[in-house]
C-alpha cells in the first residue's frame, strides 16, 4: 500500500491496517487552507473558523465572543483564548499541562496533546518556591542593606562623638595654661599687694618730734588736739 497524498512525500506500508491508521492520522482533519492536521473534525473547524474565516475576524473587531469550547457539544463562546482555557480548565478539567495552542498548530510531527519541552510550563509548586526563594534574597538583601546602613550611622556618630571629645580635650588643654597664668598672675599681684602694705605699715608717717596735744612753754611747740 501507498499514500501519495501531501503533505509528505511517498510512504509504503506493509498492510492495509497501517496504511488506515496513517489516513485517519495525517489525511481524515487536514486543513485545505495550511496542511495542517487535527485531531478530530470538530478541531479542524475551530482551526478554520479562528485562522481562516474572515466573518469570524470581523466579529472579534467588535468585540463579539468568538473561541468556541474544544468540547464539541458545549455551547460555551469566550472573547480570548486566555478565558477559553480557563473555561477548559475549570468546567472540562483539562490538565493545564495541555496544548491549547493545538488549534494553531496542529499535531504533524507531534504523538501527544501534553506541553513538552519548552512550551511546559511550571507547576504552581515550583513557581511558588522561586518567588519564596527570590522573597527571601530581596528581603535578605535589604536586611543586609539596612544593617550596612546602620553600620555606617553608628561609624559617622562615634567619628563625631570622636572629634567632640578631642575638641573638649583641646580647649581643656588650651584653657589650663591660660588658668594657670591668671593664678600665677593673681598671686603675684597678692605679693605685691602684701609686700606694699608691710611696706605702709613700716613707715612712720608722724616724726619723733611732734606731740599731740597743748604744749606748755614757748619753747615746747606742738599741734592741737582736734
Amino acid at each position: 500500500m501507498k499514500c501519495l497524498l501531501p503533505p509528505h512525500q511517498p510512504l509504503n506500508f506493509t498492510s492495509f491496517e497501517d496504511y488506515e491508521v496513517h489516513y485517519q492520522k495525517a489525511h481524515v482533519n487536514r486543513c485545505s487552507e495550511c496542511y495542517k492536521n487535527f485531531p478530530s473534525d470538530h478541531y479542524l473547524g475551530l482551526h478554520i473558523a479562528e485562522n481562516h474565516d474572515p466573518l469570524n475576524e470581523i466579529k472579534r473587531s467588535r468585540g463579539e465572543k468568538t473561541y468556541a469550547c474544544f468540547v464539541s457539544d458545549c455551547d460555551r463562546l469566550c472573547s480570548t483564548p486566555h478565558k477559553r482555557r480557563l473555561h477548559l480548565i475549570d468546567k472540562h478539567q483539562f490538565p493545564k499541562y495541555y496544548d491549547f495552542f493545538v488549534i494553531n498548530d496542529g499535531l504533524d510531527k507531534r504523538n501527544s496533546l501534553l506541553r513538552t519541552g519548552h512550551h511546559r510550563r511550571r507547576s504552581s509548586t515550583a513557581t511558588t518556591t522561586a518567588r519564596a526563594r527570590a522573597a527571601s534574597n530581596a528581603n535578605v538583601s535589604a536586611e543586609k542593606k539596612e544593617k550596612d546602613v546602620e553600620e555606617l550611622e553608628g561609624d559617622e556618630e562615634e567619628r563625631s562623638s570622636d572629634e567632640g571629645e578631642d575638641e573638649e580635650e583641646k580647649e581643656v588643654e588650651e584653657g589650663v595654661p591660660e588658668r594657670i597664668a591668671n593664678v600665677k598672675g593673681k598671686g603675684k599681684a597678692d605679693a605685691d599687694v602684701d609686700n606694699i602694705t608691710a611696706s605702709m605699715s613700716a613707715l612712720k608717717f608722724v616724726p619723733k618730734s611732734v606731740r599731740f596735744g597743748r604744749g606748755r612753754g614757748r619753747g615746747r611747740g606742738g599741734f592741737a588736739a582736734s
